[in-house]
């Protein structure tokens, strides 16, 4: 888990450190617009809005208007569930509602007996880009070969898939740079035909003298364009965000000495702290096209021999075995070749695919221009301002808003922006001072009014306190029955303060969760399955500790009451007369992320069950740590307990996190609760194997039970994302219901409708 969905994680759990101030958006009125236009603030535009290289969500953002979300080759309902029959329209059930779901494809699995799987793909034939060329599965393809070029340094991993052929056509070719730092900086020059001494020279030059800088730079242009900075703070307030403290007027360069400093070796700190990219990546990025063009190491097979054109409108990807998480990576862009690439070079029975292999210097020409068949047209980019127009040959039908600006601005001038007027829509920060705001800014006091209407939906992650089953255990035996009751009797007491704490520290903003898992994916338990329970709500014997007669205190008391028939069970001696075990000798440690502060969710949830514990003769020290001391503990598997954040993925596979492959420093060293279940392990791969959505949903909630069973983890929150919208000058009948992580706010933008 690298340092980028790290401090995620983290943001989850501070609720975003920064603190906002909303002051006055502009003196001046906003701008008279004419009819139909409708003005969306987000924050910072990386300018970099080709559907291939995108790299910020809110470039992302444009790109989904011009190039993708319904002109993508597949479509995914509200729980982010792909749609199998896009061209016909599906009907799916979310919250109790039937909503149908069109796409520009279809998708057929077939799962062969060998092992291997074909995704056959059909799109419809009536589409066409903006400027009236019409789209064919040659641009489909077109696009895969983009992607899956040796030379591609955009954020898409189509080429880690199991593809038939892809090892093959990628090997034998790297980008310049990628060779040079291959050959390392050894003795110097060795004369040879890929590069010259001078672009050698370039190269190194730059990795050692400039390169950490433009890691450290990254990282303070993270923190701003994600609003945890403003664009005019210091590096040392940006450092500050991610876990460093540094002297006021520290440059980028004393950031990255400081990065350095704090790890054993230059590769730890680069590989730990990366708010996206290495400084390999960045070298190559600020030398330009002459090291990222690619060069000759050997040979390659000519084609990609699992990309299989089946027609005008349909093709087949063929791969070597089936993984469940497959069918999203094949939600294929659909690019126009004839603007990204060059027609003349596309002969799919030659192996030409609209661009010479190695060189994808004419796609990223077109990164600040972007053109695709979605809804919008991109007229430009000036002054923070993205100008779109509406395109009247989208196939949902032309946008009602004929004109939609993307306008730049900070999170604490979102909300004090729709009340003058500047901005319809945005997407703020859901702080207690943002629910002020807008409750202020509406005659009723409330988040929906005459004023600002408050779309609240939950976030897809969930905070959790986590254990360490290796360093928390019986007799040096983690999956022992004595072991895991040991750790069940501490999240016994976590989990019964949580709603009294979550509800104190978050409000209306976050709600409380029984499994581990995000509330927002298809496959997360609903309180009508059968079997649901909260999480750790029965006794070490089965038997349920609350009842709905039972007052708070009653329920901590049986709380308290269950948690010493687990300690028994762990088998610690109780003195019935005294009320507490005596010969519990080790102190526990949980680490809370709170830099100090106390400013953590589960600070009070930790700190709750510590006095219990206490009286119970159990030592459980509450340790609140900056964030550095937090993430290397968590990385190095020395935390025994600690609070943090997940967010969850589209696919609800468990192997990243919970396979035993992935635990004790091994692998991704990403499962840091040391689970070593092989059952567990068999229903993780049992449920990466099916293609049954619903069959997948039952073999992940018995493995989140095993999850459970081991005392490892705790659900304890999930928070809120949110969107604002102008009353005064939306049509609010005509924005999306049900609005969720995978269903936004302009994604039915053809019938959304300005007053």
């Amino acid at each position: 888990m690298n340092k980028l969905n790290r401090l995620l994680a983290l943001v989850l759990a501070l609720i975003l450190a920064c603190a906002m101030s909303f002051g006055v958006v502009a003196e001046e009125a906003a701008e008279e617009r004419t009819e139909g236009t409708l003005v969306y603030s987000t924050a910072t535009l990386g300018q970099k809005f080709s559907p291939f290289f995108y790299t910020t969500a809110y470039d992302g953002e444009v790109v989904d208007l011009i190039c993708g979300t319904s002109a993508d080759l597949l479509a995914e309902d509200r729980g982010g569930a792909v749609i199998n029959n896009g061209i016909d329209g599906t009907k799916v059930a979310y919250n109790g509602t039937e909503y149908e779901y069109k796409g520009l494809g279809n998708v057929e699995v077939v799962q062969n007996d060998d092992g291997s799987v074909d995704y056959n793909l059909t799109m419809r034939d009536d589409i066409v880009f903006s400027d009236g060329e019409p789209a064919t599965i040659d641009d489909v393809i077109f696009g895969i070969y983009v992607e899956c070029d040796p030379t591609y340094d955009g954020s898409e991993t189509l080429y880690a898939l199991p593809i038939e052929g892809m090892e093959e056509y990628r090997s034998g070719m790297d980008s310049r740079g990628n060779k040079i730092f291959a050959d390392g900086e050894g003795d110097g020059y060795v004369a040879n035909d890929l590069y010259t001494e001078e672009q050698y020279n370039e190269f190194w030059k730059f990795y050692n003298e400039e390169a950490g800088a433009a890691f450290a730079q990254e990282i303070v242009d993270y923190c701003i364009s994600n609003g945890y900075n403003a664009p005019e703070d210091p590096v040392a307030a940006c450092a500050a965000n991610w876990g460093f403290e540094l002297a006021e007027d520290a440059t980028t360069y004393d950031f990255w000495d400081a990065i350095v400093a704090a790890y054993d070796s230059v590769e730890e700190a680069e590989a730990t702290e990366t708010a996206g990219s290495n400084r390999l990546q960045l070298t190559i990025a600020a030398l330009g096209a002459d090291y990222e063009v690619g060069v000759q190491t050997g040979e390659g097979a000519p084609n990609i021999a699992g990309i299989i054109r089946t027609g005008d409108y349909s093709m087949t990807v063929h791969m070597t075995e089936y993984d469940a998480t497959a069918i999203y990576n094949v939600d294929f862009k659909v690019a126009p070749m004839h603007y990204y690439g060059d027609k003349a070079l596309y002969d799919y029975d030659n192996n030409q695919f609209g661009f010479v292999k190695g060189d994808l210097s004419g796609v990223k020409a077109k990164n600040s221009a972007p053109m695709g068949a979605g809804a919008y047209i991109f007229e430009g980019y000036a002054n923070g301002v993205v100008t779109l127009k509406a395109n009247p040959t989208y196939y949902k039908g032309e946008p009602k808003v004929k004109t939609l600006l993307i306008q730049e601005s900070v999170d604490s001038d979102y909300v004090p922006g729709i009340v003058t007027g500047q901005f319809d829509v945005n997407q703020p920060s859901i702080s207690e001072d943002t629910v002020k705001a807008i409750q202020s800014a509406n005659s009723n006091g409330e988040l929906v009014g005459d004023t600002i209407t408050t779309v609240l939906v939950d976030y897809r992650g969930y905070g959790y306190i986590g254990i360490n089953a290796d360093l928390v255990n019986i007799g040096g035996e983690p999956g022992s029955d004595a072991s895991k009751a040991l750790r069940k009797g501490f999240m016994t007491l976590f989990a019964i303060y949580r709603d009294t704490v979550i509800k104190s520290y978050y409000g209306d903003r976050a709600s409380v969760i029984q499994y581990p898992i995000s509330n927002t994916s298809w496959a997360a338990p609903k309180p009508a399955d059968e079997g649901y329970r909260n999480a750790y709500s029965v006794d070490v014997d089965g038997n349920p500790i609350y009842d709905d007669s039972m007052s708070e205190e009653q329920r901590y008391e049986a709380a308290r009451q269950a948690a010493i028939g687990y300690f028994k069970a762990a088998g610690f001696t109780f003195d019935e007369e005294a009320g507490k075990f005596t010969d519990v000798a080790d102190t526990y440690e949980i680490m809370i992320p709170g830099d100090g502060q106390q400013d953590h969710p589960a600070y009070g949830v930790a700190v709750a069950a510590s006095n219990v514990l206490a009286e119970l003769g159990i030592t459980l020290q509450v340790n609140d740590v900056g964030t550095s001391v937090w993430n290397n503990a968590l990385e190095g598997n020395t935390a025994m307990m600690w609070a943090a954040a997940w967010q969850a993925s589209v696919d609800p596979d468990m192997t990243q996190v919970y396979s035993s492959e992935n635990a004790h420093g091994n692998g991704t060293n990403s499962n840091h609760y040391s689970v070593d279940d092989p059952d567990l392990d068999a229903l993780i791969k049992a449920g990466r194997s099916s293609a049954d959505t619903e069959e997948r949903k039952s073999i992940y909630k018995d493995a989140m039970e095993i999850i459970m069973d081991w005392g490892c983890e705790l659900p304890t929150y999930q928070r809120k994302d949110c969107t604002t919208f102008s009353t005064e000058r939306v049509d609010i009948d005509t924005i999306p219901q049900d609005m969720t992580p995978y269903w936004k706010w302009y994604y039915e933008i053809s019938t959304l409708a300005v007053k």
